[in-house]
């Protein structure tokens, strides 16, 4: 109870401080985050093709400019839809950013019910929401937890984590069901999980 307590603690907390950032700050960080993630991708993952990213939400860390640059080379973009009777996520395939998209789970712009749905058949890389990180490459979401349940599914993606650098915090207590990520990218550093090594 008291490691739940903690990280409940540390939502708040950091969902407040996100919230605090101001609009053009944000947008200026998220640019930051923009450049070093289309640098690590060059350099990384070029050949990687498939990529499942989420649609910015709130205050959220806003690279949809990275998602056009992806869609432009002819890389394949996935997006989430929120199963909330079965607590897991679907992924549909998006090839226009304006029109492929409708309001829909917790007021969270998701993809068009008729777009191809994805189905693990190659290398992908899951640029990865959260609430608070830490330089362990621990993640707190929003308490869900559907993100950890499509990781335990699908162990063999790389999980980059996406955030604001005032979000990494190493109060975090991991429980049994968190996934930790393989590379968190902020707007001052890129963290590697220890060990991790990019086939």
């Amino acid at each position: 109870m008291e490691r739940s307590q903690n990280n409940n603690n540390l939502r708040k907390q950091h969902k407040l401080m996100r919230d605090s950032i101001a609009t053009f700050d944000r947008q200026f960080l998220s640019q930051q985050i923009v450049i070093s993630l289309k640098a690590l991708l060059e350099s990384d993952f070029e050949r990687a093709n498939i990529f499942l990213c989420f649609y910015p939400f709130g205050s959220e860390v806003d690279v949809l400019l990275l998602y056009k640059h992806l869609l432009d080379k002819g890389k394949e973009l996935y997006f989430p839809v929120s199963d909330k009777e079965n607590h897991q996520l679907i992924f549909r395939r998006v090839s226009n950013l304006s029109t492929d998209f409708h309001l829909g789970a917790y007021d969270i712009m998701e993809p068009n019910d008729d777009l191809p749905v994805y189905n693990n058949d190659g290398a992908t890389v899951v640029f990865t929401p959260g609430l608070v990180f830490d330089t362990n490459l621990n993640r707190l979401g929003y308490g869900a937890g559907y993100y950890d349940r499509f990781f335990h599914q699908n162990s063999d993606v790389t999980k980059i984590g996406l955030c604001f650098n005032s979000q990494i915090n190493n109060e975090i207590i991991p429980e049994e069901h968190d996934v930790p990520m393989d590379i968190i990218v902020t707007d001052r550093r890129i963290l590697r999980r220890k060990g991790y090594d990019i086939n």
